[in-house]
């Protein structure tokens, strides 16, 4: 169920608007817009609805759109994105700072402690040196069998 009822013009806000004119001064910085493209780590459709002011990423595409672009966040939607001028705004509102970038880091630790136990490898891992022969673990054949019912 949606959250508004009738669709309004807050679907054309401030922030599309700065995150798409963002990407196209970010966009500049590049040879060319493949480039450009390949860079930012999204799919060129969503590229394309987000420098055009029609996208409406998630907080996870933002985070991940300004990690790959190797920019703060804060940068993407206009702010300066210094850790003095963040930190001043958001205890503003009461809320701390380091307390919120102890929480963050403490959750990125977690990630990276179920990464390394889930014993998935990592990339390097998984890609045997040129050469090695490779042995695939093969299951035994199922048993073929009538099924008994109760």
């Amino acid at each position: 169920m949606p959250i508004f009822k009738n669709k309004t013009e807050d679907s054309d806000g401030w922030l599309s608007i700065l995150l798409a004119l963002r990407l196209r001064q970010i966009e500049n910085e590049y040879p060319d817009y493949a480039s450009f493209a390949d860079a930012t780590g999204l799919s060129r459709g969503t590229l394309y609805q987000l420098r055009t002011g029609k996208g409406n990423p998630t907080f996870v595409t933002l985070e991940r759109l300004a990690r790959h672009l190797k920019v703060p966040v804060w940068t993407l939607v206009g702010r300066t994105g210094d850790d003095d001028s963040v930190k001043r705004d958001i205890e503003t509102f009461g809320f701390n700072f380091n307390e919120i970038a102890r929480h963050i880091e403490a959750t990125r630790a977690v990630k990276r402690s179920m990464t390394e136990f889930s014993g998935v490898p990592s990339l390097k891992e998984a890609v045997s040196p040129a050469g090695a022969t490779s042995e695939k673990k093969r299951l035994p054949p199922a048993k073929k069998g009538r099924r008994t019912s109760q």
